[in-house]
């Protein structure tokens, strides 16, 4: 058995998952939050874009946690320059135009793109853009409108994951196409994306407020 601090655990999980892509974004093999994406990258070429906005999150704040145990510098620089990597590839590759890609398959066909017929648009990638603070300014106001015009059903009061839902089309992202079109992850509401969409509208409020004073 390896006995270890929790700290050198942190460290382990986090190193293991930077593999990253064609693209300079994370593997996403079988999945990542949405596990019914479970072919989107199996065959270990397929990226996610939201595990990039999760890695930079995550590599921001364990930074400082690293500087107290005064880590050397050149082990600091090594997240560092992934930050960079991390925040070019997000803004470059994982953009769409008005909104965040959700993720490339294995053949380099993308999730969360104007193009699709299905999974034009993922919410969960715009929040995080948001939440992680790696979005460009522009572009996070931009990607969180698409998120209210094309997700958000003020009818009936629900915010969906994605839109439109897999049914009929040649993408085949795994089991999430198994649920009925708008049922669980397949285009429904999901409680943690809702609540990300939330955080991230609120973030941008503040900030806003804090331009103004």
């Amino acid at each position: 058995n390896v006995q270890e601090s929790l700290y050198m655990h942190c460290i382990r999980a986090i190193d293991i998952s930077l593999k990253f892509g064609e693209n300079n974004l994370p593997l996403i093999g079988s999945g990542d939050w949405n596990d019914g994406f479970s072919t989107v990258g199996n065959k270990g070429k397929g990226e996610s874009v939201l595990l990039g906005f999760f890695i930079y999150n995550i590599l921001s704040e364990f930074i400082e946690v690293r500087k107290q145990k005064e880590e050397k510098q050149e082990r600091i620089n090594e997240y560092l320059e992934v930050l960079n990597k991390l925040k070019k590839a997000l803004n470059k590759e994982g953009w769409d135009g008005r909104w965040y890609r959700r993720a490339y398959t294995d053949e380099g066909y993308v999730l969360g793109s104007s193009e699709n017929e299905e999974c034009r648009i993922d919410s969960i990638a715009q929040s995080w853009a948001v939440i992680s603070g790696v979005g460009d300014n522009d572009k996070k106001y931009i990607s969180m409108d698409s998120l209210e015009k094309y997700l958000i059903n003020k009818e009936i009061g629900i915010i969906k994951l994605l839109d439109p839902p897999f049914e009929n089309g040649k993408l085949e992202p795994g089991y999430i196409k198994s649920y009925l079109p708008g049922v669980r992850e397949n285009g429904g509401q999901y409680t943690h994306s809702a609540i990300w969409a939330i955080i991230a509208f609120a973030k941008l409020k503040l900030q806003d407020k804090a331009v103004e004073y």
